[in-house]
């Protein structure tokens, strides 16, 4: 086992430990009965929890049994004050493994604190609620929930881990979701090994500080003489050295507030990572480990789970010969190929850049990782001519790319660039509704890394395909308010993609039910087209009933043109927003009515006509409305050009949304004559 919480400290003891700093600010088991009593955060009322303070320590130690080793030990404390906070006594500690090297968590400890008849009660964490749980041949979790977790818990949890792993230096989140009262974070490292260490974020460490030290290592033995007697000595050698000590605090810091429209909060959340760039011992050389990317770029080719999977398994040649039979072009081989693996291999759920399984196993499972299925493809389509070589990537959740840090843990996805002609398409077949050239949403994140024989070139992960929806409605309103008449939706892109998992996981009933749930709708009739035309626009027709949507009020009718569609709240609430606004792609929403009105009446009030744009014009919205006879034809057009807007961008795109917003608020007032 990985988790080890019976074990002793396996440090054995020297000098090297000796002045670290003052001791540490946070003791495990130290919890006051003010923190276990508190009912509420008064710098935050609203947060479901709290971090208390969180500690952690990373020292290269050293022992004569083991040499060199890292050694990671954190105490956290959190409160827990909402029934939404209890997911903050969900633990999981990662653990990496290289072949048969392990790192091994030990010392691990926890205890849930409650007041129970005023008095504070600890309950303890049981070896019997820990478990492991395999991510990849490279990744195992250790996962907990803390026991009789209550509104007002204080959870508490300390562990210690020990790695070979000298590269995968702990790094260190200062802010999270929920507000942090108090972070800390030392680090300790001899002058052998030297660190990069890149801080992100937009909140200011209280200290910040860097010091050299002197320390060194003692080394003690014994020899034996080669006589008779066999006499022999101690010996001990001292070795000096000077050390790196760091130490980071951050105070009060706020909880980061997820806005919609990033990758992930762990991009902008304020953080320290770090990378070994290079380790130099005594009477050594310096040895560079921070790698390059022409390095990654062999190591992948080379690698039996990526790049020779492309170029190997020649039983794939008569496969992709049947499967492109009648194909004449090579966008049609290509259509085929990409056919083919979508409907014989479905996405397992794993996101991998890389196989686990060997891909006849992939094909005669029908299932497969993100990186066993482009493989496949990527296989396939080279045993049919063309140039194809693997991408690899970072999914949006996964967090944006650092390409000036070449390490292969950046990335947790492939996909495939085939030359087509003059140029290249990006294909991806672990979503069956995507169409061909266009690549999963959650793949548009920065740049890809093109892994070749040659030398490895990042590639632009943009989609080619327009998203756009296009609502047309067609109706009569009568005197009591109801409308009655047509409604239709044209969905290209991404939002035809989104429509068509929906309609074909929850089947049609379910679909047009989701259509009408939670408004005065009655659908009367409903026609689908293009369901399985992933190429095509995914249209849907409605025949419908709408009652409650105009007001009434004597001979007065009160009526907003918009049927659906229309932007209730601006969704960008900060008034500042300290990192970008990224869609993903940009897109496009046009929404045209016509009301024909009940006879007698006449329109009292109309709201004017109006363009915004953004200054750069990478944003437009027109309101257009106009009454001839007793027709009302009304037209909304949202065009975003960009995917990605700056944060010196941000004031101008959030006032234009409240624009919009306060814009497709306004009504119409209609009045009899």
């Amino acid at each position: 086992m990985i988790y080890e919480s019976l074990n002793p400290d396996p440090y054995y003891g020297s000098n090297f430990r000796a002045s670290f700093f003052a001791k540490p600010p946070v003791k495990f088991g130290d919890v006051s009965s003010d923190e276990v009593k508190m009912t509420r955060f008064e710098k935050d009322t609203s947060a479901a929890a709290v971090i208390l303070a969180d500690y952690g320590e990373s020292v290269i130690s050293f022992n004569q049994q083991t040499g060199f080793q890292l050694e990671f030990s954190r105490i956290t404390r959190i409160k827990i004050l909402k029934r939404d906070g209890y997911e903050w006594a969900d633990f999981e500690v990662p653990v990496y493994i290289d072949g048969s090297d392990k790192e091994k968590v030990t010392n691990l400890k926890g205890i849930t604190y409650n007041v129970t008849n005023g008095k504070v009660e600890e309950t303890k964490l049981k070896n019997d609620g820990v478990f492991e749980e395999e991510v990849s041949k490279n990744l195992t979790l250790v996962k907990f929930t803390m026991p009789n977790v209550k509104e007002g818990s204080v959870v508490e949890v300390s562990y210690k881990i020990y790695s070979d792993f000298f590269w995968e230096m702990r790094d260190w989140t200062f802010q999270d979701e929920i507000p942090t009262v108090f972070s800390e974070y030392r680090v300790r490292t001899p002058e052998y090994f030297h660190y990069d260490r890149y801080m992100q974020g937009y909140f200011t460490l209280a200290v910040n500080e860097h010091e050299t030290a002197p320390s060194s290592i003692t080394l003690t033995g014994s020899t034996r003489s080669s006589s008779f007697s066999g006499t022999g000595s101690f010996y001990s050698d001292k070795i000096d050295f000077t050390e790196d000590r760091y130490r980071w605090v951050a105070k009060d810091v706020p909880a980061f507030v997820s806005e919609p429209y990033i990758t992930t909060y762990r991009d902008y959340v304020s953080k320290i990572n770090f990378e070994l760039a290079y380790t130099k011992m005594p009477n050594q050389p310096i040895k560079p480990v921070l790698g390059t990317w022409e390095q990654i770029n062999k190591a992948f080719y080379e690698s039996e789970s990526i790049g020779t999977e492309v170029r190997g398994n020649g039983f794939l040649k008569k496969i992709a010969e049947d499967a492109t039979a009648g194909a004449s072009t090579p966008e049609d081989k290509i259509a085929a190929i990409v056919h083919y693996v979508k409907s014989n291999v479905t996405w397992d759920g794993r996101t991998t850049y890389y196989t686990s399984n060997s891909l006849r196993k992939v094909l005669d499972t029908h299932k497969g990782s993100t990186g066993e299925i482009n493989l496949l493809l990527a296989s396939m389509l080279e045993k049919a001519g063309f140039d194809v070589v693997p991408v690899v990537l970072s999914t949006r959740d996964h967090g944006f790319i650092r390409e000036n840090i070449p390490i292969s843990s950046q990335f947790n996805n492939v996909v495939c660039l085939a030359r087509l002609g003059e140029g290249s398409v990006l294909l991806d077949a672990s979503d069956k509704y995507l169409p061909i050239g266009v690549l999963p949403e959650r793949c548009l994140n920065g740049r890809g890394f093109a892994i070749s024989k040659e030398a490895g070139r990042w590639v632009p992960l943009s989609s080619p395909l327009k998203t756009r929806t296009y609502v047309a409605s067609d109706l009569v309103l009568s005197a009591d308010g109801e409308m009655k008449g047509k409604l239709d939706f044209e969905r290209m892109g991404y939002d035809a993609v989104s429509c068509r998992k929906t309609y074909f996981s929850k089947g049609e009933a379910d679909y047009i039910k989701g259509v009408h749930e939670g408004k005065n709708w009655e659908l009367t009739k409903t026609a689908f087209q293009n369901t399985d035309a992933i190429q095509q626009p995914f249209k849907e027709s409605h025949e419908l009933t709408i009652s409650e949507h105009a007001t009434t009020a004597g001979d007065v009718i009160y009526i907003n043109p918009f049927v659906t569609g229309r932007i209730d709240e601006n969704p960008f609430k900060l008034e500042n927003r300290e990192y970008p606004v990224d869609f993903g792609r940009p897109y496009e929403v046009t929404i045209v009515t016509k009301i024909a009105i009940p006879g007698g009446y006449m329109a009292e009030e109309m709201p004017t006509s109006k363009v915004y744009m953004l200054p750069d014009k990478s944003g437009r919205y027109i309101y257009n409305l106009t009454m001839m006879g007793n027709t009302i034809t009304f037209t909304s057009s949202l065009t975003i050009n960009s995917s990605l807007y700056s944060q010196v961008e941000y004031p101008n795109l959030r006032e234009f949304f409240s624009q919009i917003v306060a814009k497709q608020n306004e009504q119409i007032v209609l009045k009899k004559q």
